[in-house]
């Protein structure tokens, strides 16, 4: 067995990366695989996420029953489940406002489905990300009073909207809040605010995305009904809470909250759903992406996501909500065509836009703490996704502002370690922006384009000031040593049982010792593709994604035909009912001796 004892210790790769191994225990580590009967590999994977010992039944087979916690825990969802249940009892209108993003959609469309199998229809609202902006509006307010709505609930925003929830009160609306973003110390006088982030609430919970609150004052309403024996009185069966799990999934991925405690099991039991197919919706959807086989965080994340996401984005903000509460096959199969259309337009105008914000970054910008770019005219739908490859390429907090007029919108991405949404709310606070909010790990912003530098300089400011840490070199934490011949099927379905990966709980990586690149080929745009010889004579295939013309794809072409060592992570291709194993290659070093 290969131990980390025979690399050194800090080893700088080809592309000037470097590898540190992550700790584990080595008592522990042969105590989980005694006790459990898995491999070494298996169960030092367990001690390096810190996982009792104690822990690992349930881990591998987690049970809503058992871990789900009482949703009345949160602040406020007591007040917000009354007045809902007051509104069904009096036949009272309750409308939605959401969020333009995928935790809103999700999140707007569980309430909407929920309330269907109760036989209510709700009216909702979808801002345009371009016209009306990110939050609650005093206008679509006034809008929902025409209509006579009585209550309104918001989801994915509303915790930063002092002046339209004041406006609401005057107006005789109740706002029920339902949210995960920071706040400030002072709360909006919204009727109820539900929100884990809240300073005066001790769920512990505050790691939700918007779309799991949602989910948990469903629960808690749906118990309050049944209480007070609503389902009885009128007849109607209990809906289905599980069935709902297949949007919360998705909805807790793409907002990449960490996939730890109640989330990862809300994935785990939602992916389980969506396998079933039960939403019409989610069905199309999958059918349009040609998702194959076993369904992955990976396919809700960069599949499925993506193109709910992509309509928002080029201001077509309901069409992810209409999807996910859709009836009728034939509607669901031609929102879900023009979802595609939409993601590959997305498509098209990120790889403009990202090429221009790199050109910015500079030895002067990387100098910096967080990296803030600005450009005229940037379309406002891409910024959030260029401000993500901007933070995974340099390693940086970044954010991405795109100005018109004078006037200047931003959205940024943060990484582990510097909370991206109490930099945001401590520059509204400082004057400098106008409005913004968000989480630790992204944010959105409104700033005049005066104040552009100021706002980078504040955030270099207050991080210096912090305890928080930006290494200056990107460092790649590896998992093990694996050999060329450990890249097959019995050890990636080992790996399985630790997921489903996600932010903080990230997909175990090896580094793969001398290994032959017996061949490297070009395929599609800019991927390689290569065959790696094992000492028994047999080829493991190996892909370097996106890596033509990059630093990696550069020493791979290199060196075909030599050993060197390689770092990535193990992958099953599926086709044609087959499974082979694959190395997706995220570097590469030299040969280790």
């Amino acid at each position: 067995m290969m131990e980390e004892k025979d690399l050194q210790k800090d080893f700088l790769s080809l592309t000037n990366k470097l590898w540190k191994f992550k700790s584990f225990d080595e008592r522990e580590t042969e105590n989980i695989s005694q006790n459990f009967g898995f491999s070494y590999l298996l169960a030092k994977l367990f001690s390096i996420r810190n996982i009792n010992i104690s822990d690992i039944d349930q881990y591998i087979n987690p049970s809503l029953k058992d871990h789900m916690p009482d949703p009345y825990n949160l602040t406020d969802m007591e007040k917000a489940c009354s007045r809902i249940y007051d509104s069904i009892c009096n036949n009272e209108k309750v409308a939605i406002f959401g969020d333009y993003d995928v935790d809103g959609s999700t999140s707007t469309s569980i309430i909407i489905n929920y309330f269907k199998s109760l036989g209510i229809e709700l009216e909702y609202h979808i801002p345009n990300r371009f016209t009306e902006g990110y939050g609650p509006s005093k206008e679509i307010f006034s809008k929902f009073k025409k209509n006579n709505v009585k209550v309104i609930i918001t989801v994915d925003c509303g915790t930063m909207s002092y002046d339209e929830m004041e406006f609401a009160k005057k107006e005789n609306l109740d706002v029920i809040v339902l949210d995960h973003h920071q706040p400030e110390i002072t709360l909006p006088e919204a009727y109820a605010i539900v929100n884990p982030n809240r300073l005066d609430d001790t769920s512990n919970l505050n790691y939700l995305a918007a779309v799991g609150v949602t989910y948990f004052f469903l629960i808690a309403l749906n118990r309050k009904l049944r209480s007070m024996e609503w389902f009885a009185n009128n007849n109607l069966a209990e809906p289905n809470m599980i069935s709902f799990l297949d949007i919360i999934a998705l909805g807790t991925i793409c907002d990449a909250v960490p996939l730890r405690g109640i989330n990862r099991l809300l994935v785990i039991k939602g992916i389980e759903v969506m396998k079933k197919q039960l939403n019409v919706g989610l069905r199309s959807l999958i059918n349009k992406s040609a998702i194959k086989g076993k369904i992955s965080t990976y396919d809700l994340g960069f599949k499925l996501g993506p193109r709910i996401n992509a309509a928002g984005r080029l201001g077509r903000s309901s069409f992810g909500t209409e999807l996910l509460t859709a009836t009728d096959t034939a509607d669901a199969d031609r929102i879900a065509d023009e979802l595609d259309k939409f993601n590959q337009e997305r498509r098209t105008i990120e790889s403009y836009v990202l090429d221009s914000a790199d050109k910015q970054v500079n030895e002067e910008k990387l100098n910096k703490k967080l990296l803030v770019v600005y450009g005229e005219d940037w379309h406002e739908g891409v910024i959030g996704i260029i401000a993500s490859r901007l933070k995974d390429k340099y390693h940086r907090p970044c954010v991405v502002i795109t100005v018109s007029n004078g006037k200047a919108k931003g959205s940024g991405r943060s990484i582990k370690g510097i909370d991206l949404g109490n930099l945001v709310i401590a520059a509204k606070q400082a004057g400098i922006i106008d409005s913004g909010g968000g989480h630790s790990m992204a944010a959105g912003l409104s700033i005049k384009e005066s104040k552009i530098e100021e706002l980078s300089d504040f955030f270099e400011s207050q991080l210096s000031n912090s305890q928080s840490k930006v290494t200056d070199e990107k460092m790649i934490y590896v998992d093990s040593l694996i050999s060329s011949s450990g890249i097959n099927l019995e050890v990636y379905d080992e790996i399985e049982k630790l997921g489903p990966f996600g932010s903080d709980n990230f997909e175990p990586n090896f580094v793969v010792k001398n290994s032959l690149l017996a061949s490297v080929k070009q395929i599609g745009e800019n991927h390689l593709k290569c065959l790696i010889k094992t000492p028994e004579g047999a080829f493991i295939e190996a892909m370097a994604f996106r890596s033509l013309s990059t630093p990696l794809g550069d020493e791979i072409q290199k060196n075909k035909g030599n050993s060197v060592s390689l770092l990535g992570k193990i992958k099953i291709n599926e086709w044609g009912g087959r499974r082979t194993p694959q190395l997706h290659i995220e570097d590469i070093g030299e040969q280790i001796s």
